[in-house]
């Protein structure tokens, strides 16, 4: 059975500056990368100043068949259909009672107000890759007061990449040391 590991936004920049290739790092046969839907959002508004990182982030998507996952829900009339946050049969995934109190939970923290930028409320992407940390591994760079430190503190599988450079192992190296 594969592992599977979340990526925040914020992985892309760490990945991309040290010209890390995920398909060598986390291969297909053992770990199953993935983003959330919220994550995808995040994608497209990076800064042409950023056109290689960003060329980098679907390069590897696309090489790593790194899978969007969303949870199962109905249409949401407050959001276009390209705004949509969940998938419908057959796209979305069953969210555990666990992952839906927690989301219940930081209700709060998310904004009423969507960016222009990723048509997303303020804390949205955290607190769905926070929720997931509750049954998949997350790895991050965001070690700010918010969802993913919430869920962290609430025995989420959070991984900050922070101390990665001096560990000097792989990235799947330092995974499974930090979940074992």
């Amino acid at each position: 059975m594969s592992i599977c590991v979340y990526l925040d936004n914020n992985v892309w920049d760490f990945l991309f500056d040290r010209g890390l290739d995920l398909s060598t790092e986390l291969p297909p046969d053992e770990f199953c990368v993935c983003i959330t839907r919220e994550a995808e959002f995040e994608i497209p508004p990076i800064p042409d100043s950023k056109k290689q990182l960003k060329n980098f982030i679907y390069e590897t998507i696309k090489k790593c068949t790194i899978e969007t996952k969303s949870y199962f829900g109905f249409h949401n009339y407050d959001h276009p259909q390209s705004e949509q946050r969940v998938g419908g049969f057959g796209v979305g995934s069953w969210i555990s009672q666990e992952e839906l109190s927690f989301i219940k939970q930081q209700k709060t923290k998310i904004g009423t107000k969507k960016k222009e930028s990723t048509k997303l409320y303020n804390n949205e992407a955290d607190v769905s890759i926070a929720a997931r940390s509750l049954h998949s591994i997350v790895l991050t760079l965001d070690a700010k007061k918010g969802p993913i430190n919430e869920a962290y503190k609430n025995g989420g599988e959070i991984i900050y990449l922070k101390d990665f450079d001096e560990s000097n192992m792989s990235l799947k190296q330092y995974i499974l040391k930090k979940i074992s």
